[in-house]
């Protein structure tokens, strides 16, 4: 049974009316619609979170992974915190953000629930280590990072949020090919000898890097993107033959 009607419906009841999962062309090429942001009191508010392709992609996970321990960095209003929860009922879920707002949303929901979930004040990288000590037993199985969204940033998240994981731990990156974050990508998969992908076929260009992991777990990662050469020639190929302005939405990817 799929959680996002639960989800949706956890959101409308605090008021925080979820945008979610539209196409780009249907709203004038804003690069941004098909993630996720909230309507309150006829004012949109909230970061760009996971579109509702992007949770449903994740909702999957737990069809190969049974995490006890889930660490997201960046929380923004709770939306991929309490979707998680929600994907791993039995998972210890703590994510770290300054914003008291968004993370004071994200308990409501929790409380109201009943669902193992922590949102808590701090920042990244600084703070991960002392976060995690604290409120997990045992290491972290999965990561999400989802902060700020620069080369140096996602570096930074990913060398707080190693030690507290182990080989076996899952590491979800947001926003990867949308916010030209390749390059931090390739550098922890070459520096800690990853596997993994970015992920071509979802909407921000996510990535999912492992050490180790079930062989049905890579096979159903991989339906979501295929090698670079090959993206870039279809792309190439589509651009040429079917999009009426070549510069419009796919150059911003």
């Amino acid at each position: 049974m799929s959680i996002l009607p639960r989800l949706i419906a956890l959101f409308r009841a605090t008021g925080h009316e979820p945008v979610t999962g539209y196409n780009s062309f249907h709203f004038d090429g804003y690069m941004d619609a098909p993630f996720t942001k909230f309507v309150k009191d006829k004012t949109v508010m909230g970061c760009a979170g996971l579109a509702l392709q992007e949770i449903m992609f994740l909702e999957h996970f737990s069809t190969y992974l049974s995490p006890k321990n889930i660490l997201v960095i960046g929380n923004a209003h709770g939306w991929s915190t309490i979707a998680l929860s929600l994907i791993f009922p039995s998972a210890t879920v703590v994510a770290i953000d300054p914003g008291k707002i968004g993370n004071d949303v994200t308990n409501g929901i929790a409380r109201s629930a009943e669902l193992n979930v922590k949102a808590l004040e701090g920042y990244s990288p600084q703070d991960v280590d002392g976060i995690s000590t604290a409120n997990f037993e045992g290491p972290v199985d999965l990561v999400l990072v989802d902060a700020i969204h620069t080369n140096a940033a996602v570096l930074a998240d990913f060398d707080a949020c190693k030690p507290v994981g182990h080989p076996g731990t899952v590491y979800v990156f947001h926003d990867v090919l949308n916010h030209r974050l390749i390059d931090a990508i390739n550098k922890i998969k070459a520096d800690n000898a990853l596997e993994g992908q970015i992920l071509t076929r979802t909407a921000s260009g996510m990535a999912v890097l492992w050490q180790t992991a079930p062989a049905d777990f890579r096979d159903y990662v991989g339906a979501f993107s295929e090698p670079p050469s090959f993206f870039r020639s279809v792309r190439r190929l589509m651009l040429e033959n079917y999009a009426p302005n070549p510069s419009h939405l796919f150059d911003k990817l």
